[in-house]
Order: C-alpha cells, then structure tokens, then sequence
C-alpha cells in the first residue's frame, strides 16, 4: 500500500487514540496527549520509581486490538484489496473492509474478554499473528486449511531453514511489542454482571456498524467477495484461526476411527514359473521415488532450456509431460495421491480412514519399505516398514540436521544383498526385517526425496551440483534476484536428474536377481517469483500451473517388462497424454500385475498395454 491509502487511516487512529487513552498514577507514566508526531506533553511523575503501566476501560483495550490487527498484521490483505479497487478511483470496498474487519474483531474480542483469559489468548493471537503476516507477506501464500496442515507436518529441519533476522524482527515489532503492551496495561473489569451488559452493548453497538455497513454497501460487497473468494484467506487472524479450529475439530469427531479396508481381493496375477518354459520368475524390486517441490517445467525432458537432464536423456525412460498434482502442498498430495480416491473424491477424512495403494500392494503379497529423508509420509506408511534417514546419520550425506537425498541409496545395497541371505544388514525395526526376508521376494521401496524444498534451495544438492550461477543463498526469497532463485532451484533439479540415474543404475546393477523397476513423480510444483508469488500450498483453484504440473517419469527393465507382459512403446506413445495423480493408484497396480476391486482400468495406463499372457496364481 502507498502512502497516499495508509496515512488518513494512521492519522486517524492517531487522532482517536488521544483521546481515549487515560494513563495516570503516582508511580506510572502519565500521558496527557498521544500523538505519533508530538510527545512534548509526556510527563513522568516520581521518576525514581518509575514503572510503564497504563489503565484502561476494557472496551478501549478491544477496540485498539481491533484497529491495530486490522491495520498492521493485516498488509497483504490491504494490498490485494486496494490492488483491485484503489482508494483513488472507489473508496467503497477499502472503507467498508477496514469497519468489517474492526468490528468483527471487536465482536470476537469481546466475547471472550474475561479477566483470567483474555490477555493470556490476545497475547497468543498477537505473537501468531505477527508470524502469519510475516509469511504472507514475505512469500506471498495463503493460509488456508490445507496451509495449516502443511506447517503442522514441518519438522524441525524444516523450520530452522525458514529462521531469519527478518523472521525475528517482525516478530519483535508487530508481536512481542503490543504483546508486552497488553502485558503492562492493566485493564479497568467492571463486576461481573455490570461488566455482562457493557460486553453486551458494545456487541450491539460493533453489530449495528457492522450490519449497517454490509447492508449499505451489500451490492459491491457481494460483488467483489464472488470475483475474489481467495481474499478471505489473507485475513489474519481469522484465516490460521478458522483453518485450526475446523481441523482440530474434525479430528477431534475422528480420533477413535476404525480403520476401513478399501477391498479383501487383492492378489499378484504372475505365476511363480513362467509358462513357457517353466523357469522360476525372478521376484519384482520396484523403486517408487517421490519428489519434492519438482515442477515439471524445469525438466529439460519437457523442454525446459536449461539441460537439467542431462543423465537421464541418456536412460530409457518413459516421460510423461502433462502430469498435474492432487494438491499444492505435500500435506494434501501424498495423502491424496496413494489413496484410491480422485482429487474431487478425497479429503482428509477419507484419507485417514480408509486403507492405501501401500495396502492393497501388501495385500498382494509384496513387501513395502518406505524410507524418509523429508518431513514424513503423511500417514501414507502407517502399517509398512519405514525408516528415516536423520535416524542413520550417515556422516557422507548429512550434517547440521540435513542431508541430501543420495543418503537414501547409499545403503540400499545392503538390502537387497541381505535379503537373499535372510540376514538384516542393522538393528531394524521388525517391519523393516520382514521386508528384508519376504518369503518370495516381491518388494516396493519408496524413497521419499527432500527434493527441492524451499525456501533454501540451495541446501539441497552438494557443492559440486551448483552448475548454474549465480545462486540464492538465503531464505528471504525476495532479497534474490529470479535469477539467482531460479539458479538455486535448477541445480536441485540437476541433483534429482543425479539420484534417479544412480536408481536406476543401481536397479540395473541388480537385474541379474530381480526384475527391476524405477518410478518418479513429485508431489506438487513450486513458484519461483512469478507474479511476485514463492514456494507453494495456494488454494488450488487460484493457484499457477508452477504449483500443480509435476514430472512424472518410469523406467522398465527388459525382465520387468517380460515378466508382466508390459509393452513399453504402448506405454510410451501415451508420454504426451494428460495424466494426474488420480491416475497413480490404478497405474501402479498395473504395472505391479495386482488385481483388485478397487483397480481402474480407466486411470490405469498400463491396462491398454499388457498382453493376455499373465497367468492367475
């Protein structure tokens, strides 16, 4: 916002705050004007025992919440809304938000300005508050639900990489200082009944501005709040407030659900000799990498200009190019993309309650290892073996809390070579050993990448992968030129194109005992600057196809694809078709030769590619 929208506003409440701030006592400051341009009337009476206290009417104490939330935690609401309709051309919408958000603030404070809760809440609101603006101001997000989830599944690695001196002064400025200010006010209580009523009128007087500003003003409202839905969630407090309590309370009414199986059914269609000659099969090693923050527009394979590919352009891997996302937010995708259920079908709910592609794939007969060097699975590998990586400390790729993705291969040798001597390579948990020692030998590892989570996306990849330069080293994204942003995050790409290489020649090294087999996908995209928006997690109907089309890429062994009857040309001549999440569950049933229920053939890419020669067992 210019100065010519802010100044009148700030002028004002400097006016108005003259005169309802009262602060007198013998040992306190006493102040017989505020202004914000002239304190030639301080006075500080007994000096020797000064102390900065202030006393005020209750009612006073909520209105000045509410002008101060609404005016300085509330920036990039303002911005979008006099971005929009500028106070110069219409002063309608700027002028009825600012008596909305004041006297819904208003309203909300007072219902619960009791003497032994209201400053502990207000404080929290305050600190928390401060932090939200930081965010939204600084990377341009929304908080929403899906937002709120995302910050609850960020561990402490993930945190730290957002800490900033940036970060700390805000905090201290629109938090820790009114906070302290609250803390040092004591506040005038009326009795308990009296005190009722006042809440009750200015309730009624807050209801009556409010009310009276909707209805005068009902037909731009209106207007403006169908064409621009996405503004609710720069509200703050309300948007991190309403997403929390809606959250908390779901999962509050779910907390003692039953788990539900999706379908009994499920069965490996592959006989354990094949038919034509009777030689045992070998046992299936699949390798399912889930990416990062990896937006498909940054791969050289999909014709990005930069060569961030320049290994696997030389592997025989299939690309699909036209690939979206379930969700914006890891928080939203993994969930979504492992359940049975479409992007318009899932919810939370859904994806707590009901069984997973893991499952079903256990089901079938194959052991499932999920190894970790992210924030987690998201409740996705609940009932498979799973193992993090921060648990290792492997020295060679970690350090300080980090380490970069090579640390989950670094070892999968040990696996596979220990699985066919029934001998664990460590002390791993049961789960972990049972998938070492699978009766027959069919096995999923997923190996969950860091990817290129930002903001910090140069802590991603090894020195020796910084390629493109020069490169943004901070987390204050906009402190970084595009450039250097943009620079930081191809070489995380340039590192992914490393790792899936090395995946694939590690499955390659091992195809003498396995069929093998390789696949890619991320979980959501990223914005890097465009439109002045970063990182991801948008509500997903405004959000840019940088936050939603994702690379999503297989490879095939000439085993794997013998063993179950896959014709890859088939299979590559659909490269170019628009695929989504949706189409995961069913396709990695496919290609696994499970058979179920719950496989569709419609989303499965493999259904139109498999020949008849796959014997039931």
């Amino acid at each position: 916002m210019g100065h010519s929208t802010q100044l009148p506003i700030y002028g004002a409440l400097a006016h108005y705050l003259r005169h309802i701030v009262s602060i007198s006592s013998a040992n306190t400051l006493e102040v017989e004007d505020v202004s914000f341009t002239n304190f030639a009337h301080l006075k500080i009476s007994n000096p020797e025992h000064f102390s900065m206290t202030f006393k005020l009417s209750l009612w006073k104490v909520t209105l000045l919440i509410s002008l101060y939330l609404t005016l300085f935690t509330n920036y990039s609401f303002w911005s979008k809304i006099l971005s929009l309709q500028p106070l110069s051309e219409s002063p309608v919408i700027g002028i009825s938000f600012f008596l909305i958000l004041v006297t819904v603030f208003n309203i909300l404070l007072t219902l619960f300005s009791f003497k032994p809760i209201f400053k502990p809440i207000v404080i929290i609101i305050l600190l928390c508050s401060a932090s939200a603006a930081y965010f939204m101001d600084n990377y341009a997000i929304m908080i929403d639900k899906s937002m709120i989830r995302n910050i609850f599944a960020t561990d402490v690695h993930e945190a730290t990489d957002l800490f900033s001196y940036k970060l700390v002064m805000t905090l201290l400025l629109l938090g820790v200082v009114p906070a302290w200010l609250l803390y040092k006010t004591e506040i005038n209580y009326q009795p308990f009944f009296k005190g009722l009523a006042a809440k009750g009128l200015v309730i009624l007087i807050s209801s009556a501005v409010l009310g009276g500003t909707l209805y005068s003003n009902y037909k731009e409202l209106s207007f403006f709040g169908r064409n621009n839905r996405e503004a609710r969630h720069l509200i703050n407090p309300i948007n991190y407030i309403g997403s929390i309590k809606s959250i908390v309370a779901k999962d509050l009414r779910k907390r003692n659900y039953k788990l539900k199986p999706i379908e009994d059914d499920a069965q490996l269609v592959l006989s354990d000799v094949h038919a034509v000659n009777g030689i045992p099969r070998k046992p299936s090693l699949v390798i399912l990498v889930l990416g990062e923050t990896a937006r498909a527009m940054n791969f050289s394979l999909n014709g990005y200009q930069r060569n961030t590919n320049p290994l696997l352009a030389k592997q025989d891997i299939i690309n699909f190019s036209d690939v979206t996302s379930c969700g914006t937010a890891t928080a939203v995708s993994v969930p979504c993309m492992f359940s049975k259920f479409t992007r318009d079908e899932f919810n939370f709910d859904k994806g707590r309650e009901y069984e997973n592609l893991f499952d079903v794939i256990s089901h079938a007969g194959y052991k499932v290892l999920w190894r970790d060097n992210n924030t987690g699975c998201q409740h996705s590998c609940d009932r498979i073996a799973y193992e993090h990586m921060l648990d290792k400390l492997n020295p060679k790729f970690c350090e300080t809390g980090n380490c970069v993705d090579e640390v989950l291969i670094d070892d999968l040798q040990h696996i596979v070579d220990a699985s066919n001597t029934d001998t664990a390579p460590n002390e791993q948990l049961t789960k972990v050993n049972a998938v070492i020692e699978s009766p027959r030998g069919d096995r999923v590892i997923i190996l969950h990448k860091k990817g290129n989570h930002g903001p910090t996306y140069s802590k991603r990849y090894p020195a020796e992968f910084e390629k493109f330069t020069p490169v943004c080293k901070t987390n204050q994204l906009v402190s970084c030129s595009q450039e250097e942003i943009v620079n930081a995050y191809d070489n995380a790409i340039l590192y992914t194109d490393f790792f899936l290489d090395k995946s694939i020649n590690f499955l390659k090294k091992n195809s003498e005992q396995f069929d093998t087999a390789m696949v890619y996908i991320s979980d959501h995209g990223e914005s890097l600057g465009e439109n002045n928006l970063y990182l991801h997690g948008l509500p997903y109907m405004i959000a840019p196809d940088y936050q939603k089309k994702v690379p999503f890429m297989l490879w095939l062994s000439k085993g794997y694809e013998k063993t179950h009857s896959i014709n890859k040309d088939c299979v590559a001549s659909k490269s170019a078709t628009a695929l989504s999440h949706d189409n995961l569950f069913s396709s990695i049933l496919g290609m696994l030769s499970i058979e179920t229920k719950v496989h569709d053939k419609q989303l499965d890419i493999f259904s139109s590619c498999k020949s008849t020669q796959i014997v039931k067992k």
